[in-house]
């Protein structure tokens, strides 16, 4: 039986997929009006149906509807440079500048005792030829390991720190005394190589190259050869959906079962809004299977 690209959720939404393995555009939202709890359902599951999603023609909204959208999905996260709106991370590249395009693949925030789950991105002034976004899905990733590399990695757990990281992207952090204060707001965490989602039960990689800066248990090469390994899963064009972004659109996508990655061929300066929203740790495969036990009626 053929896969339809095209379907109408119950609550009416029309959802085309860009690609089989992720990615998919919902159409019959306005965020200007209050969304009704069934499209909102409607939205949460086509998000973890593609792992990620995206409108069009939201150009009249503002900050208030793109917050009010977030909420949707979680708690908003304020952790943003703006004090009259800190659930904002601003997203600016300049005109041919790897600077700000995040060009690696990667998970946000994955150094974090808990990462964001959801992260909603606006086009404020996309660029109009250039600086597109690519999503890889971590489920479909994940699903075409080899079994006995599967077994490898299924109870392995990285270590992650942001201080480790920055002072390589970026030059702000690049002082010790910066270099120690970052460390001290964010001291390293571990996460599961691979995690499960906590409504679906979908098993996603989610160590990758930015974030994931060893693997314990392992001697330093070893771990980072293997998340090397793991990582060059998300290059694979079949596990990839690939966004031209323009005036008024946005991006919604699960943390938690895709990876993302900034094209830095962005012909003009570019800039989006972002917020994130939490919606607890991250589980491992056998934090988990104890939390469904947990749920189990005694």
């Amino acid at each position: 039986m053929r896969e339809p690209r095209e379907y109408r959720t119950p609550g009416g939404l029309g959802v085309y997929r860009l690609q089989p393995a992720i990615g998919a555009v919902v159409s019959g939202i306005d965020l200007a009006e209050p969304l009704a709890e069934a499209a909102a359902e409607d939205l949460r599951n086509a998000l973890h149906a593609h792992g990620v999603i995206f409108l069009r023609g939201q150009g009249h909204i503002g900050f208030a509807e793109h917050l009010a959208f977030a909420r949707l999905f979680g708690e908003p996260i304020e952790d943003g440079p703006d004090p009259d709106r800190p659930m904002i991370t601003p997203v600016r590249s300049k005109a041919r500048s790897r600077e700000g395009t995040a060009s690696t693949w990667h998970t946000d925030g994955c150094y974090l005792p808990v990462p964001p789950a959801v992260s909603i991105l606006r086009a404020i002034d996309p660029c109009p030829f250039g600086g597109d976004t690519l999503w890889a899905s971590a489920v479909a990733a994940y699903a075409g390991l080899p079994d006995e590399l599967k077994d490898r990695i299924d109870a392995l757990q990285f270590r992650s720190c942001l201080a480790e990281r920055m002072p390589r992207n970026n030059a702000t952090f690049g002082s010790a005394e910066k270099w120690e204060q970052l460390r001290a707001k964010y001291p390293p965490v571990r996460q599961p190589v691979v995690n499960v989602h906590p409504v679906t039960g979908a098993r996603a990689l989610y160590a990758n190259q930015t974030w994931s800066i060893d693997i314990d248990g392992m001697s330093v090469p070893e771990g980072q050869a293997l998340i090397e390994r793991l990582s060059r899963e998300y290059g694979r064009p079949e596990y990839q959906v690939r966004w031209q972004w323009e005036p008024g659109a946005l991006a919604i996508w699960d943390n938690r079962l895709v990876m993302h990655y900034g094209v830095p061929d962005q012909t003009t300066d570019r800039y989006l809004e972002r917020i994130s929203v939490r919606d607890g740790p991250i589980l491992g495969i056998a934090d988990f299977a104890a939390r469904s036990a947990d749920l189990q009626p005694a």
